[in-house]
């Protein structure tokens, strides 16, 4: 599946993120997600776009910076590309 390194590396993010805001797992369950997705999620699961913004939304963070450097090195830039 295309895509795993950057959902791995989201998991990565998710978890510093929560640990940064001081929240155990369990805290997820306020926002709507079981603590085993929530686990899933942080071991880099993919999962879909309306998860990314939910999480967005949990962390009190834009989109944009969530995902920020997430994609860098994938197959060279791919800066002003064409998807």
């Amino acid at each position: 599946m295309e895509y795993l390194n950057e959902f791995g590396r989201l998991g990565v993010r998710y978890r510093k993120m929560r640990l940064e805001r001081e929240m155990v797992q369990e805290d997820v369950l306020a926002h709507g997600f079981s603590v085993r997705h929530y686990q899933q999620l942080e071991a880099g699961r993919p999962h879909s776009l309306k998860t990314f913004f939910r999480l967005s939304k949990m962390f009190a963070i834009h989109p944009e910076e969530l995902i920020k450097g997430i994609f860098d090195g994938r197959n060279g830039s791919r800066k002003n590309k064409q998807f």
